[in-house]
């Protein structure tokens, strides 16, 4: 039988991979294949892809990604974008993952990284063919020319049509999430010179941003109490990822709970004695616990052999939204809380990464690059909720990670998202 055939390298797979890559390369290396695995989804060639590049990037010399003989083939590199306040970033001090694969094809083309059997495996034999698209995607006249790490993401907030009414300066952002009052935003991102993530909070009235976290232990994921007083966020730990706090005016950082594994916290209870977390404990199986604030012993959500993530609980706390690929291919789940048993689909055609309206009438998700709306009603008790008709609220270059990287303000008139260039 003869082997399949792997997609085609377009400039759009090359982004799917760039992308990945991007993520990977600021990634503890204990942690690159879970994360790999979750972006690449069922697509196996996408992710033979990435796996092999990531061993070019590993197998070649230090200084490689620095020397000038990546210019010489006529791509200059540019700063990526700043954070507010903070000098920009230097290209040699920021590996980027464009960069990255640039120069791993180069490479292979033009005898740097010689004498390697990874050489002439397939996965780089497809990248010779698509080094000139690289190229000219690069040099293009009117191409963003943010090559420093993260110049592809964006943070945006918009209104129900979509229309950008505000950009955050950020780089490399991840996980946005409004505030319980709606006029405060926390999200992940790099500061200058660091190759990991911090805590930031862009009050959006008085468009300021100041850094909660200031560390090297990759905080990100935050997430705010129901008062709007404390972040619970995940961090670096030598097995994994824990989950921490800390008030949201600064102070000292507590762990709320450490094991073994990556764990992350995707939405806070409403009444504040819990969060509702993903976890991956190491097998490539992703969960859904429930992590009391206390530190006491998590419980189990939704831990069965399919993949679930992206955890949201309901205003009222009676039902939780998640996404799971128990059927085949990701869809979004309503299910009652604090134990299952009413659930129901709520995506048709696929869905992932479900958010709350703050007075639980309306249910987000996003199928692809659209952001879809369905009116829920979940007052009954002991019943599954009911559904309304699902309309698409518009259409963006959505970021999809393992956590949600959107959020919708509590009045439902505005979304806060990561987006790709």
């Amino acid at each position: 039988m003869n082997a399949p055939v792997p997609p085609a390298m377009t400039p759009e797979r090359w982004r799917a991979v760039d992308q990945i890559l991007q993520r990977a390369l600021v990634c503890a290396r204990n942690q690159r294949d879970e994360l790999v695995a979750h972006s690449c989804g069922n697509d196996t060639a996408l992710r033979s892809e990435v796996s092999s590049l990531l061993a070019v990037y590993d197998a070649t010399p230090g200084e490689f990604l620095e020397r000038p003989a990546i210019e010489e083939h006529g791509v200059s590199l540019a700063r990526g974008p700043t954070v507010p306040g903070a000098p920009p970033v230097q290209p040699k001090r920021t590996v980027s993952a464009r960069l990255m694969v640039y120069a791993a094809a180069a490479s292979v083309l033009f005898g740097i990284v010689t004498g390697w059997n990874l050489a002439h495996s397939a996965t780089v034999e497809r990248w010779r063919g698509t080094l000139a698209a690289i190229s000219q995607q690069a040099t293009a006249p009117g191409a963003n020319s943010a090559w420093g790490a993260g110049g592809e993401l964006s943070l945006v907030v918009v209104d129900r049509s979509g229309r950008v009414v505000r950009e955050i300066a950020a780089n490399r952002p991840w996980t946005p999430r409004f505030a319980p009052d709606g006029r405060r935003i926390a999200y992940g991102a790099f500061g200058e010179g660091r190759s990991t993530s911090d805590i930031w909070i862009t009050d959006l009235d008085g468009a300021t941003t100041r850094r909660l976290t200031n560390d090297d232990a990759d905080n990100n994921d935050p997430q705010w109490s129901p008062d709007g007083g404390t972040l619970a966020y995940s961090v670096n730990a030598e097995a994994g990822k824990d989950i921490a706090e800390q008030r949201a005016t600064g102070g000292g950082m507590r762990i709320v709970a450490s094991r073994p594994g990556i764990q992350f916290p995707t939405d806070w209870l409403h009444d504040g004695s819990a969060l509702l977390i993903g976890e991956d404990p190491g097998n490539n199986q992703r969960d859904i616990l429930v992590q009391p604030t206390d530190g006491s012993p998590a419980r189990p959500y939704t831990a069965t052999r399919a993949q679930e993530s992206a955890g949201r609980i309901s205003p009222h706390t009676h039902w939780v939204a998640y996404t799971s690929n128990e059927s085949g291919r990701d869809e979004v789940y309503v299910d009652s809380y604090p134990r299952p048993g009413y659930r129901v689909m709520v995506s048709q055609g696929g869905g992932v990464d479900p958010a709350w309206r703050g007075d639980g009438g309306e249910l987000y998700y996003w199928r692809g690059d659209a952001l879809v709306a369905v009116p829920i009603d979940g007052s009954r008790g002991g019943r599954p909720p009911i559904l309304g008709a699902e309309r698409v609220l518009f259409h963006s270059a959505y970021e999809h990670a393992w956590n949600s990287m959107y959020d919708v303000s509590p009045n439902g008139e505005h979304i806060v998202l990561v987006r790709r260039r």
